[in-house]
């Protein structure tokens, strides 16, 4: 695994400006896309895998071979599903292989290998991004009261920590909807398309 963790960070390291052609004209920085996706990748591994470094060991294979394989993708939704396919397929085949798991292969197994739980982790995994991406974007005080809305915080509970008014919350939370609204007009389109490229790619 070591030797593994070591080719992969060179890889990354050496191919910084690497770009890949997608033949709807598009184009992917590898490290741009390793840096965003990465972390999304791992979440979605341990929902099948509850072991950081095996969910990490995989995400990692799985980037190397997409950078060995140069294979042909449409556009970004061809590749994330690839993505997702191949983690999933690896995670269950890592499971399939442990004896000890025996038990829990048998009891979770149906699950696990359905599409719809698939999807809807994909779903999950990928709307979880593109929202705390945008939040981001955000001005300062507006991404921390919507970060503190998201863990669950009412008004008063914002004020309180933040040390502003319940008013000033509103008005935070207010302007930033409105924002996050025009950003991900789009969304459900870019679910869509993504939907289709996973489902084809497994069914």
């Amino acid at each position: 695994m070591v030797v593994k963790i070591f080719y992969f960070c060179s890889m990354v390291k050496s191919q910084e400006k690497a770009k890949i052609k997608l033949t709807n004209g598009e184009e992917i920085i590898l490290k741009d896309f390793f840096y965003a996706n990465y972390p999304v990748f791992n979440s979605f591994a341990a929902k099948y895998i509850p072991d950081t470094i095996i969910c990490e060991d995989i995400v990692q294979d799985i980037f190397i071979k997409f950078w060995e394989s140069r294979n042909t993708f449409f556009n970004i939704f061809s590749v994330k599903a690839f993505f997702y396919k191949s983690i999933r397929n690896s995670c269950l085949d890592y499971i399939k292989h442990q004896k000890v798991k025996d038990k829990y292969i048998e009891y979770n197994k149906p699950v696990e290998e359905s599409t719809q739980y698939f999807w809807e982790e994909v779903i999950r995994k990928e709307a979880y991004s593109i929202v705390y991406k945008e939040i981001n974007k955000l001005p300062k005080m507006g991404k921390q009261v919507l970060l503190c809305a998201l863990a669950g915080k009412n008004n008063e509970e914002i004020a309180q920590e933040l040390g502003i008014s319940v008013n000033t919350v509103k008005t935070h939370k207010s302007r930033a909807y409105q924002v996050l609204r025009k950003k991900l007009i789009g969304l459900t389109l870019f679910f869509m398309s993504l939907k289709n490229n996973c489902l084809d790619s497994i069914n």
